[in-house]
């Protein structure tokens, strides 16, 4: 009994003496604290205006954030008509010449785009080319047989450069102008734009060597 008595008593000592070390007065924090001045910030990290490219416009030349207003100004102006066509460029046109009775065709072009119109005519004037020499400029054609159905030499269409840009002539086989030379330059003057499509048009079945039926 005197055991017993001795622990519960030495129990309930250490009870008191833990509840004496839990039970102590809050700390207050705040005392003596003393108070800072606000933080500033620094001039050259303050945010830059939104750029004006980007800001709507109002009426009388203010910024609004509404969109039904910038909405509403767009519905007023007036509809722009669109820009009218650029025209597609044209062939440089041809000139009949007539120097006392010889006459010749005169085109604004260098060689090469002369050369390949007057084959686009010999072909769409049906005209037979039986040969040509594309290094001389020389297309040569067909004359019609005689009243005795004889063969006659070829007449030699000639397309030569010049300062103007081409020249084309027509000569017999003599190199002599007449009545026919002067005969097939009319028809090769009016079938000359009846073929041109730019570079995009077929190649004249003129440049390939044909022998008359």
């Amino acid at each position: 009994m005197k055991l017993s008595n001795i622990v519960l008593g030495f129990a309930a000592a250490s009870l008191l003496a833990g509840c004496g070390i839990f039970d102590r007065k809050p700390v207050d924090l705040n005392a003596g604290a003393v108070q800072a001045k606000p933080l500033e910030v620094p001039p050259d990290l303050t945010a830059p205006e939104t750029e004006q490219r980007y800001t709507i416009p109002g009426t009388d030349g203010e910024k609004v954030a509404s969109y039904s207003e910038y909405s509403k100004r767009k519905a007023e102006q007036p509809c722009v008509a669109p820009a009218a066509a650029i025209p597609a460029t044209t062939t440089p046109s041809a000139k009949l010449q007539d120097n006392k009775g010889i006459k010749s065709i005169l085109l604004g072009e260098p060689f090469d785009r002369s050369w390949r119109r007057v084959g686009l005519a010999l072909d769409h004037a049906k005209l037979v080319t039986t040969d040509k020499d594309r290094s001389k400029g020389i297309y040569f054609v067909a004359a019609a047989p005689d009243k005795d159905k004889k063969k006659q030499p070829d007449y030699q269409l000639i397309v030569r450069e010049n300062s103007a840009g081409s020249e084309v002539t027509v000569v017999d086989q003599n190199g002599k102008s007449d009545t026919e030379t002067a005969r097939l330059i009319e028809v090769v003057y009016q079938n000359l734009d009846k073929n041109t499509r730019g570079d995009g048009a077929r190649a004249p079945r003129g440049d390939a060597v044909r022998r008359p039926r």
